[in-house]
């Protein structure tokens, strides 16, 4: 369960700080190099337009960060959040990554992020499987405390 816990904030924490990174105070001066040869002029409606949809994305990614870091605090109660976080790496991770490489975009830091979806998937996973594992050995909670654990609110 630890494993599991630690690794919800650590994959929690990197969203949060890719988020951030889509600010508008911090995403203007990196247009160039998100879209090479981004050739709408700076401050201009569709150079804005790009760092507010990239915006929304960054917050998006802010939420999942901050999320994932909520549920690190009960793993046992987020199993599907895993899943569907490896969902999200190989679709919105992988898939575009791989998407983009075919679109002519840099291919450095796009296999940087294959690499990161991989290892989120791999380790993610393992973690998940390894505490599934554990927790079929250890014997069933009573009923009174389960009762009492939700009465509790936890």
């Amino acid at each position: 369960m630890r494993l599991l816990a630690w690794w919800l904030r650590v994959v929690g924490l990197v969203y949060v700080a890719l988020g951030v990174t889509f600010v508008p105070v911090l995403n203007t001066g990196r247009v160039d190099v998100l879209v090479p040869g981004f050739d709408a002029s700076r401050g201009g409606p569709a150079w804005n337009g790009f760092v507010d949809f990239t915006f929304m994305f960054g917050l998006e990614e802010i939420v999942l960060g901050a999320f994932l870091i909520f549920a690190s605090f009960r793993p046992r109660w987020w199993e599907p959040l895993v899943w569907l976080l490896v969902a999200f790496s190989l679709v919105r991770g992988i898939g575009h990554d791989v998407y983009m490489i075919a679109s002519g975009y840099s291919l450095a830091s796009n296999l940087a992020f294959v690499a990161f979806h991989l290892s989120l998937i791999v380790t993610g996973v393992l973690f998940l499987r390894r505490w599934q594992r554990r927790s079929r050995r250890t014997p069933a909670t009573p009923a009174a405390s389960v009762r009492s654990t939700a009465a509790a609110g936890w």
